[in-house]
């Protein structure tokens, strides 16, 4: 086999066998509450304002999954489209937000949920090839017509075309084979993907549940307000409290304008190369052997397989681009890593309450020395990592000043992360331990994200659980073309395959 560790575990097919898919959708419905009347949840008001968490992504960005069912010999469709259509709407009952349309704020530059009731999007299409016919071997997201672009409603990521669409689209695709793929969609200021997935779980419990009521109801109730949504309650005495904050993360933008730094369809100076998303197999075991190789030899402390996926990554990149950039005119911006922390857990937001739908995230933030990831053993930068995510978090005393800061602010639009980004810089998001393998009638056989024109930027990296049972995880990493050629030959990343 002549291929790279990479190209095998990006199913890659030769040219001479790449099969283009046609896929067409052929019925587009509005979905609206099944029950309950959509602004009775927030005491009639007609308008939902978000909140500070929420306010820290940009508003354009969609969090996507595609889930694929195959068909079992001699089993029915695995998805009904009917059913799913009516647990769509016995859905929007617990989520009636979701039927209105994104806006922003005038006065203060805030997200808020207006026009309640104009509708999800429930959109059904056909694709003429069979999966078996998309994959030599086991099938990726990449694998999936358009690497899963076609398997979801589009995506206008302009301020005028995210205010415009529905905020909740789900399209059904039938196969050839009689398979399934289910693309769900929200915007990112709405839920995080811990979100996402109890919003996916929340319909998968609905969908059973129509197996013996036309009326199921969910187990647990989501919550669905932002935390620190409800800034009018705030007295100007603690306002102006809030605004003498000094973050340690955080920082004002000298003005509210759009600038590269926020908005993902910001061109460069220079065009820089492309940009290309590739899915990285790790299995069970050599992620056992991993985490041995990335953990201090001295003793005396210990490191997660994030910790030690993030070092290997973060290590072999940054080695990939200093041997790019030797002979280039452009120079390397300074090698940060990034990655989000969940802020649900007790010992972090204690005033967040179970099944949280909105965001919860705030990214921490680190830039190691040349030294340490030119140089030294892998084990030194999973340490470093590993006190990022664990002893460098943020406090919850630090955490709601923060959040009060951004909440306070007259112009919310002026908030930045001191992260900088750049060509040197890595992104991280672990998905690995969320529920992503729900089960409907069938679990799915695939569950991953697609890499989207506005994901696919240099350095970001997604961890995903696969329906393995060895403990195999995927990375959906996208990077520079010219780093894949290099990282191909790495012989540091390539034993760890």
């Amino acid at each position: 086999n002549n291929n790279s560790p990479i190209d095998t575990f990006d199913s890659k097919m030769n040219n001479d066998t790449k099969i283009v898919p046609q896929v067409k959708v052929i019925s587009r419905d509005t979905l609206n509450c099944a029950d309950a009347n959509p602004n009775s949840s927030f005491n009639g008001s007609s308008t939902v304002k978000l909140g500070p968490f929420d306010q820290l992504v940009y508003i354009g960005i969609p969090v996507v999954v595609i889930l694929l069912f195959e068909k079992l010999n001699g089993s029915t469709e695995p998805i009904g489209v009917d059913r799913l259509k009516r647990a769509s709407e016995l859905l929007l009952d617990y989520y009636p937000h979701l039927t209105g349309r994104l806006q922003i704020n005038p006065q203060d530059g805030s997200y808020e949920i207006s026009k309640l009731g104009c509708g999800a999007s429930f959109l059904v299409a056909q694709c003429d090839q069979t999966l078996e016919s998309l994959s030599k071997g086991k099938i990726t997201v990449n694998d999936l017509p358009g690497s899963g672009n076609s398997l979801f409603a589009p995506v206008d990521p302009s301020i005028e075309g995210t205010c415009r669409d529905p905020l909740f689209t789900i399209q059904y695709t039938r196969f050839a084979c009689g398979g399934v793929a289910l693309g769900v969609k929200l915007p990112h200021c709405t839920a995080d993907a811990e979100g996402m997935f109890q919003f996916i779980g929340n319909l998968a419990e609905l969908y059973r549940g129509l197996e013996s009521s036309n009326s199921p109801k969910l187990m647990k109730v989501p919550h669905i307000r932002s935390y620190l949504s409800d800034s009018n309650s705030i007295k100007e005495s603690e306002r102006k409290e809030s605004l003498e904050h000094n973050p340690s993360l955080f920082h004002l933008h000298p003005a509210a304008v759009e600038s590269n730094e926020s908005n993902p369809e910001a061109k460069p100076t220079e065009v820089p190369p492309k940009v290309v998303g590739k899915i990285l197999r790790f299995t069970g075991q050599k992620l056992e052997e991993l985490k041995a190789h990335a953990t201090d030899p001295n003793g005396g402390s210990w490191v997660s397989t994030f910790d030690s996926l993030c070092a290997l990554l973060y290590q072999r990149v940054y080695q990939a681009r200093i041997k790019y950039y030797a002979n280039k005119k452009d120079s390397l911006s300074p090698p940060e890593f990034l990655t989000p922390v969940n802020l649900r857990a007790q010992d972090r937001l204690s005033e967040l309450p179970s099944n949280y739908f909105p965001n919860a995230l705030i990214c921490h933030f680190t830039t190691l020395s040349h030294e340490t990831l030119g140089n030294s053993p892998l084990w030194k930068v999973a340490k470093d990592i590993h006190e990022l995510v664990r002893s460098g978090l943020i406090s919850e005393q630090e955490a709601k000043k923060t959040l009060r800061w951004i909440e306070a602010q007259p112009d919310k639009g002026r908030v930045r992360m001191n992260f900088k980004g750049g060509n040197g810089s890595m992104m991280i998001s672990s998905w690995a331990k969320f529920d992503m393998y729900v089960r409907f009638e069938e679990k799915p056989t695939l569950v991953s994200t697609p890499f989207t024109p506005i994901s696919l930027i240099d350095g970001l990296g997604y961890i995903l659980s696969t329906d393995s049972e060895d403990g195999s995880i995927d990375v959906n990493l996208a990077l520079s073309e010219p780093l894949w050629e290099i990282l191909e030959e790495d012989e540091q990343l390539r034993r760890f395959f």
